[in-house]
């Protein structure tokens, strides 16, 4: 069968939306993670503060901006959902986040010698493929395709405080 045939077009088009939604989960990890690790870099080499304890306070601050833009722009939120429990969710599921995090940055600073600076990196890195994979189970977590992803491309809508087209 061709790429054109009727019996692939739904799933080329799934995967097109997965990628588009994959794309706009990048751009709105690259503002949070600029936040995460601005806020990272001056309380290190500006306050001396420990490297651990400032990623916890930059990491933990920088999910609130991530929750919003991630609801807004990325995955489409179920109706009638309880934002306070998916709240909850996503802070237990990023306080596992926050562990791999600090621990693989403590492996790469004290363990390997690296800079945390660049630890903090390889660290961010890592969790990116956690992060979105978690959060989409999260929000996303219905079966079955929803027309209304179909018609806007995947972007939030109205009942997430999202843009409508």
């Amino acid at each position: 069968m061709t790429a054109r045939s009727g019996s692939r077009l739904p799933r080329d088009g799934r995967l097109r939306r997965l990628l588009g939604q994959f794309a706009r989960f990048l751009v709105v990890g690259l503002v949070s993670f600029a936040f995460d690790y601005g806020l990272f870099f001056v309380l290190f080499q500006y306050f001396g503060v420990q490297y651990i304890l400032a990623s916890t306070i930059s990491f933990s601050l920088s999910l609130i901006l991530n929750y919003v833009l991630t609801l807004k722009f990325v995955f489409e939120a179920q109706p009638g959902r309880s934002i306070v429990k998916e709240f909850a969710i996503y802070i237990g599921l990023n306080i596992i986040a926050l562990g791999l995090n600090q621990l693989i940055l403590f492996v790469t600073v004290d363990g390997v010698g690296i800079d945390p600076l660049i630890g903090k990196l390889i660290a961010t890195a890592v969790v990116l493929v956690y992060n979105f994979t978690s959060r989409k189970l999260l929000i996303e977590r219905s079966s079955g395709p929803r027309p209304a992803v179909a018609q806007r491309d995947g972007i939030g809508t109205s009942e997430t405080g999202g843009i409508t087209s």
